[in-house]
């Protein structure tokens, strides 16, 4: 008699996991109080007030919105003037949007192997990429898990290169006692549907750098200045806008926010303890200097045996909801196309082919459906024999 659900046993978890997004009666109040308004878009005051708490949340001194990360990191990009000819270190695995940025600007990206505890990059081989042309750095905090940023910081700062924090996935994380996107020239965050803060699409900088925000500032705002509307454009800039709708969704959802992320970092690492105890799964480490994981992903590799495609079949029909993974930014056709990567990358590969990603959606649940989660993974691996069938 077959085991395992998807021979056509029992699913081991009968209940429903939270949903994504959660909204309440407050997020309608907070977006409709903006449609009567008629201030919709530019110049409306939710935009300013999320800024404000966005920025204090993250305990910077200011924050840009803007339309979604991917331009957040353009953005930075272009207002630290890096372009033609530059190099620009990034991860290999991470969204596109990491590695597509430099590109866009005319500068060259240099990809680098993840550490194989974290899966972050891995800064013990960061000063072997550096040139007379490498003008910043971008790691990713992936799946919630910040990098080690002052290992990182420590050669940024040797050689004077610029620090640009992909904070997608980590919003509310903690390295230390200190927040993402606080370690070097600014952070950038996503704000799509599926992140742990969001409002649909939208995306936010964060810096300390007054200069920075300034000019992040003017070029998101078709090249203005600051202060009250005007058609003066000093510099050649675009519409990154967010707007005001968006930025009341988000000022709703932050109150609604921190007691997730907590709820989010506690089951992640209930969830990392209970798996830790299976033999042929090895959760993403829980580094020590972790102050607080952003839990945008829950990440584990498979090392019993047993291919990523059957596994992830199988759990799903446990009643755990996997998702899909990023492949290494080297294998993707718009990076072979440009022919200039070099070097191997033997640990993001591992990862890559091997790994399963859980959105942080179940970790919203109870700590009875984490445990179901721990005894699903186990039970597929148990009777691995039976996956022979599909």
């Amino acid at each position: 008699m077959a085991k395992l659900a998807i021979n056509g046993a029992k699913p081991l978890i009968q209940k429903e996991f939270p949903c994504w997004p959660v909204w309440d009666d407050d997020d309608l109040k907070e977006v409709q109080q903006v449609i009567k308004s008629g201030e919709w878009g530019i110049g409306g005051k939710k935009i300013d007030k999320f800024a404000e708490v966005f920025s204090k949340y993250h305990h910077t001194r200011f924050a840009v919105p803007v339309a979604n990360g991917s331009v957040a990191i353009d953005l930075v990009l272009e207002s630290l003037d890096i372009g033609e000819g530059d190099e620009v270190i990034v991860p290999d695995i991470t969204f596109m949007a990491t590695a597509a940025a430099p590109i866009r600007r005319g500068a060259e990206t240099v990809l680098i192997d993840i550490d194989p505890d974290t899966f972050c990059m891995n800064p013990e081989l960061l000063e072997d990429l550096i040139t007379d042309n490498t003008k910043a750095v971008i790691p990713v905090h992936l799946g919630g898990h910040p990098c080690d940023m002052e290992s990182i910081m420590t050669i940024a700062d040797k050689y004077g290169l610029h620090v640009i924090e992909d904070c997608s996935h980590a919003h509310g994380a903690l390295w230390s006692k200190k927040y993402v996107g606080t370690y070097g020239d600014c952070g950038t965050f996503s704000l799509q549907a599926s992140k742990t803060l969001n409002c649909g699409e939208g995306g936010v900088i964060v810096t300390d750098n007054e200069k920075l925000f300034d000019m992040c500032n003017s070029i998101a705002n078709a090249g203005r200045a600051a202060g009250p509307l005007d058609y003066h454009h000093y510099r050649c800039g675009t519409n990154y806008r967010l707007t005001n709708i968006q930025a009341a969704l988000l000022l709703s959802q932050m109150k609604k926010f921190d007691e997730q992320c907590k709820k989010r970092d506690q089951n992640g690492k209930l969830l990392t303890d209970l798996l830790n105890q299976i033999d042929g799964v090895k959760p993403q480490m829980r580094a020590p200097k972790l102050g607080r994981h952003g839990y945008y992903l829950f990440i584990f590799v498979i090392e019993a045996g047993i291919p990523k495609e059957k596994f992830k079949k199988a759990l799903q029909a446990e009643g755990v909801p996997v998702q899909l993974e990023y492949p290494g930014i080297h294998e993707l056709e718009f990076i072979r196309k440009k022919k200039t990567v070099t070097g191997t990358f033997p640990v993001a590969e591992h990862v890559y082919r091997n790994s399963v990603w859980l959105f942080h959606h179940p970790l919203l649940a109870d700590t009875d459906s984490v445990h179901k989660i721990a005894d699903a993974i186990k039970k597929v691996i148990d009777n691995k024999d039976e996956l022979d069938l599909i």
